[in-house]
């Protein structure tokens, strides 16, 4: 049976996903059909752009480059902050849909999958209609558009889906190669970057098609044995896996910049909370647990430092992983101020019960465990305000009122229903 492979690629996925916030939350106008960016403030020292809209690529704005030359390039420019916690919200709802196509399912990334399609005819009809059918699910139930790659293999079905965008559907079959892939320089080759697009260059290679039809060893001459791999991409074959099957080690992550640098560990106490909060709460919510937690740092030099120690019984506890860290940036912290701080949790398993030791109060721990549980519920169904630790609250600052008509103003200024 031929194989069939779909690449799901979200259409300019962080922006997408920002605007699909933003018009939940009330906003009237939709950043994908204006010049916008995701980017972060350069008073807080996040001014890169890293993602933009249509509107603003066509004014030459690039991923990657400063808010600074995007806003001289387009004044107008509109720019929004990126929600991590939110993105990572919408990839999951996206896996979820694919999991009613296929159980094959490979993440490539947090706004790209590979589906494993062979033999499902019979279920969704051709590999057409069903890719109609998915990329029209993905958008009515979720609000953003995605192209999709149809192929006998990963590498063609990314490639295709790489083809014109937005929400678009191409196939890539061994038949269609020379017209729809070889015309196409050679830098559009996956795992062909800038500098070895230059490489080729100078050998008098520009386009797909000429690195399939050179010999061979032409292109180990240029790369080493890397030069086959490139040959048997350009050619359609996909002789270097471009997944692993293994099963790898999920690191659930989050750091902060701050707005003015940090000259003692107590000043990030308040910080630490908060991203061992999240960290925390995404480990529950994929019903994970971690065995070791990490602390970086980096200082007003740009030098990064980094502590971690494994916890004696894995943990997703909000309250262990925020002492651990708390203990670590004690450990680290360097000579200098500090404007970047970040916890990791690592070498996680399915949940399971916390092992305590002889003299830990157990009522405290399952008291601390209800707690969280009753935090992420609160959270789910009103929003991450719903509930804030005192800590957290900026000086001056309520916390939001979650009843009556408090409760309905603040979900209506997110956006949310009754």
């Amino acid at each position: 049976m031929p194989r069939v492979y779909f690449h799901v690629d979200v259409n300019s996925a962080f922006l997408s996903w920002s605007a699909i916030k933003l018009l939940r939350a009330g906003g009237t106008v939709d950043l994908r059909t204006i010049p916008a960016a995701v980017g972060g403030n350069e008073e807080t020292r996040h001014g890169v752009v890293l993602a933009k809209s249509m509107p603003a690529k066509a004014y030459g704005i690039r991923t990657g480059e400063s808010l600074f030359a995007a806003r001289a390039k387009c004044p107008a420019l509109t720019v929004t902050p990126p929600d991590f916690d939110w993105y990572v919200q919408n990839s999951k709802a996206m896996i979820q849909i694919f999991g009613d196509y296929t159980p094959d399912i490979e993440q490539y990334s947090i706004d790209e999958a590979f589906l494993d399609m062979t033999g499902t005819e019979g279920l969704f009809g051709p590999p057409r209609r069903a890719a109609a059918q998915l990329k029209e699910r993905i958008y009515k139930e979720l609000g953003f558009t995605v192209n999709i790659g149809i192929a006998p293999n990963r590498l063609l079905a990314k490639m295709a889906s790489d083809f014109e965008k937005p929400n678009r559907i191409h196939t890539l079959f061994p038949e269609e190669i020379p017209a729809k892939m070889w015309p196409l320089p050679a830098g559009a080759l996956f795992g062909v970057g800038p500098s070895a697009a230059k490489r080729l260059a100078k050998a008098g290679i520009y386009t797909i098609g000429e690195i399939a039809q050179a010999p061979r060893k032409v292109l180990t001459d240029i790369f080493g044995v890397r030069g086959g791999t490139v040959w048997d991409y350009a050619n359609g074959i996909e002789s270097e896996p471009m997944t692993k099957t293994s099963a790898r080690d999920t690191t659930y992550g989050n750091s902060a910049t701050t707005a003015q640098d940090l000259a003692t560990p107590a000043e990030a106490d308040t910080l630490l909370l908060s991203l061992a909060e999240s960290v925390a709460s995404r480990l529950r919510l994929d019903g994970k647990s971690a065995r070791v937690v990490t602390v970086q740092v980096c200082d007003n030099a740009f030098r990064r430092t980094s502590h971690q120690t494994s916890l004696p019984s894995p943990t997703n506890s909000t309250e262990v992983i925020y002492h651990t860290a708390k203990a670590l940036l004690r450990q680290l912290w360097p000579g200098r101020p500090v404007r970047l701080v970040g916890v990791t949790a690592e070498h996680t398993g399915e949940d399971h019960f916390e092992q305590l030791t002889l003299f830990a109060d157990p009522h405290h721990a399952d008291k601390q465990e209800k707690l969280d549980r009753a935090a992420d519920a609160l959270r789910k169904k009103f929003g991450e305000d719903a509930i804030v630790r005192a800590k957290l609250l900026k000086p001056g600052e309520k916390p939001a009122t979650h009843g009556g008509l408090g409760a309905a103003k603040a979900r209506q200024k997110r956006g949310e229903n009754g």
